[in-house]
């Protein structure tokens, strides 16, 4: 088999850096997030602006503002918080409410804790109790350097939120996954080595790694960050109003939504019509075309890609060459599914296991026509997740 070296290991430089506080943040939303809050009204940091209607403990979180300040716009996917309007002559200044540490976090456990964690941000719609835990602590891509940044120089944070989420979840185990050759380690976390070589990186593969076993049904994983997160809230017992995110080899704090140029300009970084900005890496990562859009918690990265280093896709017939089939890590076939997809024979494609894809990007990356496979493979899992909410939602007397 063809072996393609992407190593996503990085020297590490420097300490988690701050950034200023930004006057305007654009908070983003999911699609189940509904807002709580109204057009001008003045929120605190920390203050819920949007939350899930379901009562479970197992759902996306809710979402808080990350500054003082006041909702300018609600939009389906953003809610814009700018700064504070300046008082009218003879009035006071409006004062934003001022969040309050949770003093119940350290006395719940089970279900319980994690209803108050969702409520806290943390999302917790991938845990379940008494399964095997693994900590992905390898970099997701090449170029992102939080999760062994995080391990080295947050060691305590990390160890907090283990502590929670024993108390959360009674895991069977919790295993930490790193790179071969590093000595990092997270009290109360049996370490594992593997392969950093992209795409041995993305977590089914690392799932693998830890348990050899191929999805297995008693297993939940989680990011290096998305530990971090909750060892925050653990620590402060407040909710988590920022991002952790790399550029280049730096890496920074910043507050929910804040603007994709407000952190390069932090960073001193200039973008000229020779780059590509990602937020996330450069396989999975989803390029931009507004630097404004905010960053999301769950984006641990910015990423740089140079006009010209990766080839542009176009939809050129395939030439059967099977350079994507040697390079797919789900054993699939690539470039069939994405001819299926490519037509519209999307009943074919499932049954030639395009839900397996694991979302990589390496049948792409490999192609020597430069087709789209990835993208039409994505094509194909969307219609096909339209189509069967389409039927779950479809009554006899519809019919």
């Amino acid at each position: 088999m063809m072996k393609i070296r992407l190593n996503t290991s990085t020297v590490l430089q420097g300490s988690l850096q701050d950034i200023p506080v930004p006057t305007r943040v654009r908070i983003p939303l999911q699609e189940k997030h509904k807002s709580v809050v109204k057009k001008k009204q003045i929120v605190g940091c920390g203050q819920v602006i949007a939350e899930i209607s379901s009562k479970s403990a197992y759902n996306l979180g809710f979402v808080h503002s990350s500054i003082n300040g006041m909702v300018e716009d609600i939009l389906p996917d953003a809610i814009i918080v700018g700064p504070i309007p300046a008082p009218k002559e003879g009035e006071e200044a409006p004062v934003p409410a001022r969040t309050e540490p949770c003093a119940e976090l350290d006395t719940l456990a089970g279900e319980e804790l994690c209803r108050k964690l969702l409520e806290l941000g943390v999302t917790t719609s991938g845990m379940h109790a008494t399964r095997t835990v693994i900590v992905n602590g390898l970099n997701p891509e090449p170029g992102m350097i939080a999760s062994e940044h995080l391990l080295e120089s947050a060691s305590e944070t990390l160890k907090a939120g283990i502590q929670l989420l024993e108390r959360a979840l009674k895991p069977g185990s919790i295993k930490l996954v790193i790179a071969n050759g590093r000595q990092f380690t997270v009290h109360g976390c049996t370490t594992i080595t593997a392969s950093d070589v992209y795409p041995a990186t993305i977590d089914p593969l690392v799932i693998y790694a830890a348990t050899g076993a191929e999805r297995p049904d008693n297993v939940d994983i989680l990011s290096v960050v998305d530990l971090y997160h909750i060892g925050r809230v653990a620590e402060t017992k407040l909710p988590f109003t920022q991002s952790v995110v790399s550029v280049k080899d730096k890496v920074f704090c910043v507050p929910v939504g804040t603007a994709v140029e407000d952190l390069l300009t932090a960073a001193a970084v200039s973008i000229g019509p020779d780059k590509i900005v990602t937020l996330g890496g450069p396989m999975r990562g989803a390029s931009i075309f507004d630097m404004a859009i905010g960053i999301d918690k769950s984006c641990s990265a910015i990423t740089m890609v140079d006009v010209g280093q990766f080839p542009p896709v176009q939809p050129n017939p395939c030439i059967n060459c099977g350079e994507c089939v040697l390079a797919c890590p789900a054993r699939i076939h690539p470039g069939m599914l994405s001819r299926y997809a490519e037509f519209e024979m999307f009943d074919e494609a499932r049954s030639h296991h395009v839900e397996a894809c694991l979302e990589c990007g390496m049948c792409t990356f490999v192609c020597p026509a430069n087709r789209p496979v990835l993208q039409y493979l994505l094509l194909a899992k969307a219609a096909l997740i339209a189509q069967d909410e389409e039927v779950a939602a479809c009554r006899l007397q519809d019919l």
